[in-house]
């Protein structure tokens, strides 16, 4: 059997290394493709940022384009160019465009067609001016953008801020190619761009992670050249690369060759994210860790259950070797006794006859009480007892339960008896509730040595009808004194029981005082003496 278990315990074991290794290596898995997952986001995030960032460049543009060619210095002509009579022509006229900009007039008109024209207007969810029709198609149209920006510049370098007169006054010889027409006029780009570009972009970015229920700290980096981006790593995370360039209007210019001195590279970096793949793992993560919980509780059940069926074979095989003892003892002191008489005699002899009739009926009597007890606990067993309660003298009850006890005791016995709260009845079944007194009684005598010392103490405490046992006995181990309750339970002495009994008595015990409402309790020292404390309510 204990070969058995062992290869049971070790199949278990191995079973739980599996599961949990599994588990690791799920996770671990189950991290990685999140990880991925987690880094994608972040790049996705970067590209939204880029875009409202794009959208704010765009709108900016938008609204200075407007009202510069809303100026009133500024002229914006619009001519049907004559291309021929015919009928396409007139359903889709081409069109000149001229700019006038304090006066200057440019020499090449922008042309385009009508169709083209309206397709733009259609564009605006209003009425739309015509500077307003120009800006939007400028977005679309390179060339359109090219000479707005052309004249706009120009009008700037000929009608100069006072900043830029005082530059060309202090400076005569400087050619018009260095002025400093970038930091003035339409190609203006505002003072600390890059910080205002990076609070901006990094407002963006922090929403749109919001967005995704990302909470992972960053850092956004705006440097004017391009860095090696990082290998994936598990602790480490990081967006693209991305051109950003949406600050003045240079960048709108694709023949300006100042571009990449004021063209910056954006990227997030985001250290120690496994905090935030964790956190958006850690449902699974804890389902996964109460699988495998329950799995190793399931596996202790089921070995702890084990144990417990193999302690209950010890135990019946110990009530059953102990009951064979019990029921030969009184068998074997009534068929000598009638040997006696059959053999000897002794049916001759009145005297000796009545002694071997006595003594046949003390044996049938504690083998009828035997069967009784074994009869109680298996009624008890299945819930079959049914309590008849009754109002009971608690007085007369002991008396005659001290009597019963000291007739069969067959050791010399006191006992004392004390009503200290002169309780005069109880509420009980008398048969049941006396004979688990009878029980504690019977073990107080067979585990103590002559001469035997019991105190009986009834008393009230609280809404409880207390009866206390003491003795003065060989005690009780307190390794036991939690499972002496138990059925076939009884506390060993090496491999052998000093005394003889079944094993049942204090688990009837126990039923008996719980049926009623109550419960019992036991206090032990080991060659001090035991007191078992039983309580039913009043």
């Amino acid at each position: 059997m204990k070969r058995k278990l062992k290869i049971v315990f070790i199949l278990i074991t191995l079973s739980l290394a599996g599961i949990i290794v599994f588990q690791l290596y799920w996770t671990s898995n189950a991290y990685s493709v999140n990880k991925k997952i987690f880094d994608g986001k972040v790049i996705v995030a970067m590209q939204l940022a880029m875009d409202r960032c794009k959208k704010d460049y765009f709108d900016s543009i938008r609204t200075v384009l407007v009202k510069r060619l809303s100026d009133p210095s500024s002229v914006i002509t619009i001519d049907t160019a004559s291309k021929g009579n015919t009928s396409n022509n007139k359903i889709n006229p081409a069109l000149n465009i001229n700019f006038s900009f304090h006066g200057s007039i440019n020499s090449n008109p922008f042309q385009t067609d009508a169709h083209t024209y309206n397709y733009y207007r259609a564009n605006i969810n209003h009425k739309a001016t015509v500077p307003e029709v120009l800006t939007e198609m400028s977005f679309y149209v390179p060339t359109l953008m090219m000479e707005l920006t052309t004249f706009l510049g120009v009008d700037d370098a000929m009608h100069p801020p006072p900043e830029l007169s005082a530059f060309i006054k202090t400076h005569p010889g400087v050619p018009s190619n260095k002025w400093p027409l970038p930091k003035e006029g339409i190609y203006a780009l505002p003072p600390n761009y890059k910080q205002a570009d990076s609070l901006k972009l990094s407002r963006y970015f922090a929403l749109e992670l919001q967005k995704m229920n990302i909470d992972a700290p960053f850092i956004l980096s705006l440097s004017n050249k391009g860095q090696t981006p990082q290998d994936f790593n598990f602790h480490y995370s990081e967006t693209n690369e991305n051109v950003y360039q949406y600050h003045g209007f240079i960048f709108l210019l694709t023949h300006y060759t100042r571009q990449d001195e004021f063209t910056l590279f954006a990227k997030a970096t985001i250290h120690n994210p496994q905090y935030a793949v964790i956190k958006g793992m850690m449902i699974t993560l804890v389902l996964s860790a109460l699988l495998v919980l329950f799995t190793i509780y399931c596996f202790y059940y089921i070995i702890r259950t084990i144990n417990q069926q193999k302690a209950l074979g010890e135990l019946k095989d110990d009530f059953i070797n102990n009951m064979t003892h019990e029921l030969k003892t009184p068998i074997a002191t009534i068929t000598v006794a009638i040997e006696g008489m059959q053999k000897f005699n002794a049916l001759n002899d009145p005297e000796k006859t009545q002694r071997y009739l006595q003594t046949s009926r003390n044996e049938l009597a504690k083998l009828n009480e035997l069967v009784s007890k074994v009869l109680d606990v298996a009624a008890f067993e299945c819930d079959k007892i049914t309590l008849l309660k009754e109002k009971i003298q608690v007085d007369a009850l002991m008396n005659e339960l001290i009597t019963d006890e000291k007739a069969k005791a067959g050791k010399t016995i006191s006992i004392a008896y004390n009503n200290r709260d002169r309780v005069d009845d109880i509420v009980a079944d008398k048969l049941h509730f006396g004979n688990a007194i009878l029980n504690v009684l019977d073990n107080a005598v067979k585990y103590s040595n002559e001469p035997v010392d019991i105190k009986i103490d009834v008393y009230r405490d609280g809404h409880m009808i207390v009866f206390s046992i003491s003795d003065k006995g060989i005690g009780i181990p307190a390794t036991h004194q939690g499972r002496i309750f138990e059925k076939f339970h009884r506390v060993p002495t090496g491999n052998v029981h000093n005394v003889k009994g079944t094993g049942l008595g204090l688990s009837y015990v126990k039923y008996i005082a719980e049926a009623h409402g109550g419960h019992v309790t036991v206090k032990s020292e080991v060659n001090a003496g035991s007191q078992f404390i039983i309580s039913i309510p009043m």
